[in-house]
């Protein structure tokens, strides 16, 4: 959309420059504070520090889609109260142009790190795409971006097709079979949450003066509403803050062979139990891997795409000793 045409647009009847929200900046500062509470675990997870295989355990799945959804609500809340005095394209481009930015770096970042599972549409690439998809929406009845907002919401359950499992067309979200990534946050249905943000933020313009009149009392909430003001580039440095921790940690601190153990037989438990197999037979095979694997650079390995022909052999020699009936 051309500068000349957004120009064009209904805009907001010039008014004085209105106070930042201060309980805005808190509820991101909240849900950055989850995320790195959410991929803290998930590292420790990853590197079979805990128990817990965080990616397949429902409580913590929920959890990651409640901050990811929080986010997008204060997108939608965000883009209404930027525009209340009248859209201005030059910091609105900005703002996406670091965030679409960001979402470049965490790309090129995950793809060093793990080409199989990199991020190619995550939480940044969604803002950043809905932030200019949510442009027309700010002008509309608000009836009509409820309805919108439902209809994204629900365009998944009615609308994907196996046709949308081509690699181009995955941000959309109307793949039946997700694709492996440590992020994903498609356009559908997560647009449908920014458009609710919408909702939200016309409520707390309407009742501008009783949310600006709240600031933060504390201490604590102070500096989460701090933490909300600078959520970009805390998202961006967290994460390799928490890997380097991590990796001094089990230098100094290595978990013992009993931890390591029973933290691999809960994942590969639950992996195999996936795959139709009886708990006996599972308790079996994982226990026969980690005896296999314990103590070689094979225990290591996070990916079977990493691994080299060398490195393939060996594992498919421990998996097929593993699976191989006992000898009478």
């Amino acid at each position: 959309m051309s500068e000349s045409a957004l120009t064009q647009l209904p805009q907001p009847a010039a008014t004085e420059p209105q106070p930042r929200l201060a309980v805005v900046d808190l509820v991101r500062g909240l849900a950055i504070g989850a995320m790195v509470v959410y991929h803290t675990a998930f590292d420790l997870s990853d590197d079979r520090l805990i128990g817990t295989d965080i990616v397949d355990n429902l409580g913590w799945r929920l959890f990651a889609r409640s901050v990811a959804g929080t986010f997008l609500l204060v997108v939608g809340v965000s883009l209404v109260l930027a525009t209340r005095n009248g859209f201005r394209l030059a910091p609105f481009l900005r703002r996406v142009g670091l965030i679409a930015g960001g979402a470049v770096l965490v790309s090129l970042a995950t793809w060093w790190f793990d080409p199989s599972t990199f991020v190619f549409f995550g939480i940044l690439h969604e803002i950043a795409v809905a932030s200019v998809l949510a442009i027309p929406f700010l002008w509309l009845p608000g009836w009509l971006v409820a309805l919108a907002a439902v209809a994204v919401l629900a365009a998944p359950w009615f609308l994907a097709n196996p046709l949308f499992d081509w690699w181009p067309l995955l941000w959309i979200g109307l793949s039946p079979d997700p694709p492996a990534t440590v992020d994903y946050v498609p356009v559908l249905p997560w647009f449908g949450v920014v458009l609710a943000g919408l909702i939200l933020g016309r409520l707390a313009v309407r009742f501008g003066d009783r949310a600006a009149a709240w600031h933060p009392s504390g201490r604590l909430a102070a500096a989460i509403a701090i933490a909300g003001r600078r959520s970009l580039p805390i998202y961006l440095i967290h994460q390799p803050l928490i890997v380097g921790a991590l990796a001094l940690v089990v230098i100094v601190l290595p978990p013992g062979r009993a931890v390591v153990e029973q933290n691999f037989l809960g994942q590969c438990s639950a992996a195999c139990a996936n795959q139709g197999r009886s708990a006996t037979d599972c308790t079996q095979l994982c226990a026969c891997m980690f005896d296999g694997l314990y103590g070689t650079d094979l225990f290591a390995m996070k990916s079977f795409d990493a691994m080299t022909p060398d490195q393939t052999e060996r594992w498919d020699g421990v998996v097929n000793r593993c699976l191989a009936p006992p000898q009478p």
